[in-house]
């Protein structure tokens, strides 16, 4: 079976969109991964396809490396598929899109890729420059210099590129930043104006940077698997789609692009203009993150530990069980969506939430409870924490269903244990299996310290550890001893039996 290629389309008679090879360059993206491509890209793509915006994309690869990914995507022209499988309005589906809006993939650490990157820097098509390369990539690196070809951080490699177009008197462009920080668009500036007043540049650039160009602050969501790694099961889609493509790329059908801007950047944004579901530019971005923080993260935080110890082993198999699913769907609808309902309209609230259940029960993905319960103590303080306290500071009552949450997460650290050692704690759940614990060294060793003490004394010893929680959770009238029975509960009669109790 012949690679993806424009010639392998040509040849199969492929009938649907293809936007063509010499479409202009508009995008310059920092980045190549699977995100980006079944994200970001297919945005593009769609738009392409909608309102005409006739847009290519060039991508970077932002750290030097040998694995080949641009040379080898190049060899395909840039083409590959994006299949969108899981549940949408609870039905499943698996759909596939061809995605032509990359051109080409620049490796800059080699020089004629790098002098390619410099001359995209300066091309009068360029409109928008996108970046995701992860959480560690909007950082500062002192050892970055304006002679460097290329420097080794992004904020500095864009530096570079924005320095070349501004000496060209070329007009300024838009900056979307996809990385998963707070306020990304606004750091990732930040750091950009520092190399230039490391590097001596003009100040007139400077000025440039902030008047001429966008830097947004965005907000994305959505799952991408990445590749499908069963061979059976990739000869199966090659089959279905007429050709081999090693650029496949699998993710959720749900997706949420948040733009922090105005009217005036929503009209230069072609998937905007093309009303393209989930894409959306707002004044302000936060409001969009706590929803996903405290319903999606929320939820997940909220009920694994206590599945985890019910017995159950992925997030599909919960979604099929009556008593975690109403749990759960109790915890968002009854605690979260009501601390939420003053900053956001309760009817997108409520169908973000109504979302997050066809996510979990998505048939394509086994995503291991254990795996959620990584560092759990941290996410619990920032994920579901803050609901409950919102809620009782709302209601002057305690939320149920977090108050069972919080007593299954101390059951999760202390059920069955059977010691300390380097790579967590170790534990048995009520079924026998055997578990790991992991989280940072002084919350395990926290809870080694305790372990065989009272129930009762433990849960004041967690609550009353401010380390954990940034202040003394026993200051909240009544929560010590509903914890403390929610977790008798637990001992007595298992996770689930404690979650039934709470609905």
């Amino acid at each position: 079976m012949d690679t993806l290629s424009y010639a392998t389309l040509e040849k199969i008679g492929y009938e649907g969109y293809v936007l063509p090879k010499d479409a202009p360059e508009k995008v310059l993206q920092f980045g190549e991964g699977n995100f980006l491509r079944a994200f970001v890209d297919r945005y593009f793509d769609l738009a392409n396809e909608a309102t005409g915006w006739n847009g290519k994309i060039v991508m970077v690869q932002p750290i030097d490396g040998a694995y080949g990914f641009a040379d080898g995507i190049n060899d395909q022209d840039c083409l590959y598929t994006v299949l969108m499988r899981g549940k949408q309005d609870g039905v499943e589906m698996d759909e596939a899109r061809l995605v032509s809006s990359c051109s080409r993939c620049i490796n800059p650490y080699r020089k004629d890729d790098y002098r390619a990157l410099m001359e995209v820097a300066v091309s009068d098509d360029l409109e928008i420059i996108v970046s995701n390369t992860t959480e560690a990539g909007i950082a500062y690196d002192p050892s970055c210099q304006p002679t460097d070809e290329p420097p080794a951080s992004f904020p500095a490699k864009l530096a570079q590129v924005l320095h070349a177009r501004w000496a060209a008197g070329k007009p300024g462009v838009i900056v979307l930043s996809c990385e998963l920080i707070d306020n990304n668009g606004a750091e990732l500036l930040r750091i950009v104006r520092q190399h230039v007043a490391d590097w001596g540049w003009e100040d007139a650039f400077d000025a440039w940077l902030t008047q001429d160009c966008t830097f947004c602050t965005t907000l994305v969501d959505t799952i991408v698997p990445g590749r499908i790694r069963d061979a059976a099961e990739a000869a199966q889609v090659a089959e279905r789609l007429g050709y081999d493509d090693p650029f496949l790329a699998v993710r959720e059908p749900f997706q949420m692009w948040g733009i922090q801007g105005d009217d005036a950047l929503a009209q230069k944004l072609p998937f905007i203009q093309a009303e393209l579901p989930g894409a959306f530019v707002t004044p302000d971005v936060t409001p969009y993150k706590k929803r996903k923080v405290r319903i999606l993260n929320g939820a997940h935080t909220g009920f694994v530990p206590g599945a985890w110890l019910a017995g159950f082993d992925i997030v599909r198999d919960c979604m099929h069980d009556d008593v975690v699913r109403g749990f759960m769907n109790r915890l968002l609808e009854q605690e979260v969506i009501p601390t939420l309902s003053a900053e956001l309209d309760e009817a997108d609230l409520r169908a973000f939430a109504a979302a997050v259940q066809d996510r979990f029960d998505n048939p394509f993905i086994d995503h291991q409870l254990l795996s959620i319960c990584l560092n759990s103590t941290a996410k619990w303080r920032a994920r579901d924490l803050p609901t409950l306290l919102d809620y009782v500071e709302k209601t002057g009552e305690l939320p149920r269903c977090l108050t069972v949450s919080l007593a299954a997460l101390i059951a999760f650290y202390t059920t069955g244990f059977e010691g300390r050692d380097d790579d967590g704690l170790h534990l048995r759940r009520a079924d026998g299996t055997a578990y790991t614990a992991q989280d940072d060294a002084w919350v395990l060793d926290f809870y080694a310290e305790r372990a065989g003490m009272a129930d009762g004394e433990l849960v004041g010893e967690v609550l009353g550890c401010e380390q954990m929680w940034g202040q003394d959770l026993r200051a909240v009238a009544g929560l010590e001893e509903a914890v403390a029975a929610a977790l008798a509960t637990i001992r007595a009669d298992g996770a689930k039996a404690a979650f039934a109790s709470a609905q």
